[in-house]
């Protein structure tokens, strides 16, 4: 996992990182099994898991906390009406951030792309936001870049980057 979050950190420039620190590895009970042709995984359900991982957050004051990853699955629950009754589905999420937290699920997952998902949920977690025009900047060059350059990023994400790095700096203006 650290070497994966290496990589993902890589296609980032480096003051992006700047006074944020890893925590470690921590230990959650699973939700349920999760059966896939003849393996059995343990899984998280998706609400239950934000929730965990926001009570970490919050316990520890971590003003920072990026982003928590698993190999498990982690699976979201909808509820829907079908003309005669409800009726429930299951659905893999591999990643989701909010303004708070983040999780990515690298469950089923191939190796060459599991830095690639991270890095889009760690890009997330900085505040850089998809891109419908004229492209999706962010996501489609962590698809087909080695390494996201600051040109890659549009005016807005430059100058959240920009604020974020004034912010950690204590240093007069």
């Amino acid at each position: 996992m650290i070497k994966i979050v290496e990589v993902a950190r890589g296609y980032f420039p480096t003051q992006t990182w700047e006074g944020i620190g890893y925590i470690g590895k921590l230990s959650f009970e699973h939700d349920f099994k999760v059966v896939t042709s003849r393996e059995s995984y343990g899984a998280f359900l998706f609400q239950k898991l934000i929730s965990k991982i926001r009570r970490v957050r919050d316990s520890k004051k971590l003003v920072s906390l990026l982003l928590g990853i698993t190999a498990d699955p982690m699976v979201a629950m909808y509820h829907f009406f079908d003309r005669t009754n409800f009726k429930r589905a299951f659905y893999l999420v591999h990643d989701y951030v909010d303004e708070k937290v983040g999780v990515v699920s690298l469950f089923q997952v191939n190796k060459g792309s599991s830095s690639r998902l991270v890095a889009h949920g760690l890009g997330h977690n900085r505040g850089l936001r998809h891109h419908v025009e004229p492209i999706d900047l962010m996501y489609s060059e962590l698809l087909s870049s080695s390494t996201l350059q600051v040109d890659g990023f549009c005016e807005v994400c430059l100058r959240k980057l920009a604020k974020d790095k004034t912010d950690a700096c204590n240093c007069p203006q």
